[in-house]
Formats: C-alpha cells, structure tokens, sequence
C-alpha cells in the first residue's frame, strides 16, 4: 500500500498581494512559516519516507519543517513547479481580468482546457505533473510527500478522480499548508483532503476571483 500526501505551500507574500505569482519566487510570510511548522507536527501521524518538492522557494520553505521533524531526505523537483503563466505572472487577479477578460475566463470555467496568455497551458502541466506522479507510485517508498502548489495539487487530484485535466473544474482549490492524503494499492482511496484545521485562526484560501 502507497500513501501519497500532497501538501500545499504556506501563505506567500504574494498571496498577501493577491497576484499569480506560476513560476516566480516568493517567500513565505511569518503566517506562512508559522502554517508550515503546525503542518508538519501534524503530519507527525504519518511516517514519511521522502518528501519530493517543487524547486520554488516557497514551497522549499514549507518542506524543510517536515523533513526536519521526519528526519527523512527531501528531493527538488522542477516537475511539481507552479504553472508558468507566462503573461499573468505578477499580476493581481483583478488585473489578469481586466487586461486578458477571455483566457481568465477560460480559466475561471474549464481549467483543464486554459491556457494562461504567453505561458504553459493547463493540459501541458497536467502532463508534467502527472508524469512524475506516475513515477512516484511505482517508488519503492510507502509514504512520500509531495509539497508543490494549488494548480499541480488540482491536476494530479484531477488524474486520480478522473484520469483527464478536463476533470479539474469540479476539483476546488486546497488552502495554503493543507494536508491531502490517498492512499493506492492499484486504486486510489481518499483519506483526507484539503485538512487545515490545524492550522485554527491562520488558515488562508485563495481569493474568490481565481
């Protein structure tokens, strides 16, 4: 039996600026350091044997806490970064609207089919990401960790449920430093998803515009 667990970063400065920040770096926020050190004491039910992580500073950031109370090896993977939206990037979610009104619309309705102006389309990153999460499951390790970011969680959540990126619209976003666990023994079963009540009053979503 395989345990997956998918962890998305903590809060990020550009969180807090409400803006897409795909493939550029952004700290965590003390918010955010303090969300990723309740999430790993959290996680201390599991026992992880690695923990595989976007290359992103910030998702870096949320990992070390886990693999410092775990004690078990962390691996960068550019294959689990953020989706580079190309155009999009840096700006606010209301500015994205209002210079690019369709493709945001495409987006907001049918995700698994967007593609964010002058950047990866969301099939490209399903496929990345999805390529690598097939690895994974065939990994000798029982309980690894993913820790990436909200559209790469919503893709690989989107192959599990449905084994497509057209699936993803009816996938909801997961909140920063949430916690969410399959476990596969040829079929997936969803053990939690999206747990961030641990983390009480500093739980944070992304906005309603996304």
């Amino acid at each position: 039996m395989k345990t997956v667990i998918m962890v998305r970063h903590g809060q990020s400065e550009s969180n807090v600026k409400k803006t897409f920040t795909g493939q550029l770096n952004a700290l965590l926020t003390q918010t955010g350091r303090e969300q990723a050190l309740r999430m790993a004491q959290y996680l201390d039910k599991y026992r992880i044997d690695k923990i595989y992580v976007s290359s992103l500073e910030r998702a870096v950031e949320t990992a070390q806490p886990i693999a410092t109370c775990q004690n078990c090896p962390m691996e960068k993977r550019d294959e689990l970064m953020e989706i580079n939206s190309g155009l999009w990037q840096g700006l606010t979610f209301t500015e994205i609207a209002e210079k690019y009104p369709q493709t945001y619309k495409a987006w907001r309705e049918n995700i698994g089919l967007a593609t964010p102006d002058g950047g990866e389309t969301c099939k490209q990153l399903y496929d990345r990401v999805t390529a690598f999460f097939k690895n994974v499951l065939e990994a000798p390790e029982e309980t690894i960790c993913l820790v990436c970011h909200a559209t790469p969680i919503r893709m690989m959540e989107s192959f599990i449920l449905t084994g497509s990126a057209d699936g993803a619209q009816e996938i909801p976003w997961v909140p920063n430093a949430s916690v969410t666990v399959y476990e596969y023994d040829g079929k997936f079963t969803e053990i939690e998803r999206g747990t961030c009540d641990f983390l009480g009053e500093l739980c944070t979503n992304l906005p309603k515009n996304i």
